[in-house]
């Protein structure tokens, strides 16, 4: 088995990044009916992650091997919403992205990523980390449960009418 190197994004890499971003937008718009075609999102998408990261101490980090790009996370610091929690608990570090294209999935590629952006956002001081998922992701929350996360809260919905 190959090598596989985690690097920071960098510009010449936005295609591919965009690329992935519409890849993982249809798998889970095939997972949930909510969810709006890859095509109408994966350009805003981008822009959203590479803002943010940029803003929040965060960062954009791609996986590589043999030097093609075959994953992408991202992540940065932010403050829940949520009054019922204390301060120290709702400034974390938030990871808003984790894709591995399909033909190199089964490598441990995610778990990889996930250990990457953890030393990032804990370098700028993250002491507790989230991760938001579709339920009907079993690859992601295998992944995210291998590196040590635990679920906190469940949202569970119900489709009422068509």
């Amino acid at each position: 088995m190959t090598e596989i190197v985690v690097r920071v994004a960098e510009g010449i890499d936005k295609n591919v990044i965009i690329e992935m971003l519409q890849s993982l937008q249809d798998y889970e718009r095939a997972l949930h009916p909510g969810r709006r075609p890859g095509a109408d999102v994966a350009e805003f998408r981008y822009k959203r992650i590479t803002d943010a990261a940029e803003s929040f101490n965060g960062a954009v980090l791609v996986a590589i091997e043999k030097s093609e790009i075959v994953g992408l996370t991202a992540g940065w610091m932010i403050i829940d919403e949520d009054q019922l929690q204390d301060m120290e608990h709702r400034e974390h570090g938030y990871i808003s992205v984790l894709f591995v294209s399909p033909e190199h999935r089964g490598k441990n590629i995610a778990q990889k990523l996930l250990i990457s952006i953890e030393q990032h956002l804990v370098s700028v001081g993250a002491n507790r980390l989230s991760i938001n998922t579709l339920a009907r992701n079993g690859p992601a929350v295998t992944a995210s449960r291998a590196v040590g996360f635990e679920p906190f809260e469940v949202k569970l919905e119900k489709f009422i009418g068509n």
